[in-house]
């Protein structure tokens, strides 16, 4: 046996001894938590906004649009920034459980990225009188769900999983270099998109009624993001452990 596999071998197990210990008595209970507290904010936002939330002076009714909106922009680029992070962790560390990690924040990142995207263009259409255009921080974030795809792709296209996974990993943290340009991109280009009135140096900029079921939304979809990571991270591990999948090269 090849000195490299021997030792990915022994580094694989003895993670997965300690980790999946942890994790298995705790992470079924932790989902359960936070899928129950995710229900409960989300039947609260949903009657705060629309009971209680006033109306745009401007875009009426279509601005409660935005209470999914937003909050799916930003956690998609906080999930990525997980993803890019595990990523560099398991790089240096060479710990399995950091590509689990990475595995599983990448599952929600593209599925709130693909959210940020449709529920734009569903706002856009009637706001700007079309579904799509090369506006920059619609760009960016298009390229961001570029890279999440590209993530994906690459861990498909091995039979070496170590390797694909190894690849993957430097995609993700190339992929770093877009978030600061989606957060800015309305600062340093002339943009339809409007600038941020929430996170600002100045503090928010939108009137507290709007505000309010704003991050009861931010924190419903937290919540529910927090519970899809968990199931994806135990499924990873049962699948792993199932198939005896070693990362080999």
């Amino acid at each position: 046996m090849r000195p490299s596999i021997r030792r990915w071998r022994v580094v694989f197990k003895l993670h997965f001894m300690i980790n999946y210990q942890f994790l298995k008595k705790y992470l079924t209970k932790i989902s359960i938590i936070t899928f129950t507290l995710s229900c409960i904010c989300f039947t609260w936002g949903f009657y705060v906004i629309f009971y209680d939330s006033p109306d745009d002076y401007l875009q009426m009714n279509l601005v409660k649009i935005l209470y999914l909106h937003v909050p799916s922009a930003w956690l998609s680029i906080f999930f990525y920034f997980l993803l890019g992070i595990s990523s560099l962790l398991f790089l240096v560390s060479k710990n399995p459980m950091y590509d689990i990690f990475a595995k599983s924040f990448a599952y929600v990142s593209i599925y709130l990225s693909i959210c940020t995207l449709i529920t734009g263009s569903i706002w856009g259409k009637p706001a700007w009188g079309t579904w799509w255009i090369w506006d920059a921080r619609l760009t960016s974030m298009l390229v961001l769900l570029c890279f999440e795809m590209l993530y994906f792709l690459v861990r498909n296209s091995f039979q070496s999983e170590l390797r694909s996974a190894k690849i993957a990993a430097t995609f993700a943290i190339l992929g770093l270099l877009d978030l600061p340009i989606i957060k800015f991109s309305v600062d340093l280009w002339a943009t339809l998109h409007q600038k941020s009135s929430v996170l600002t140096f100045d503090g928010p900029k939108i009137h507290e009624s709007m505000l309010y079921p704003l991050f009861i939304m931010f924190f419903s979809l937290f919540l529910l993001a927090i519970f899809i990571t968990l199931i994806s991270i135990q499924l990873e591990i049962v699948r792993r452990k199932i198939n005896n999948e070693i990362l080999k090269e």
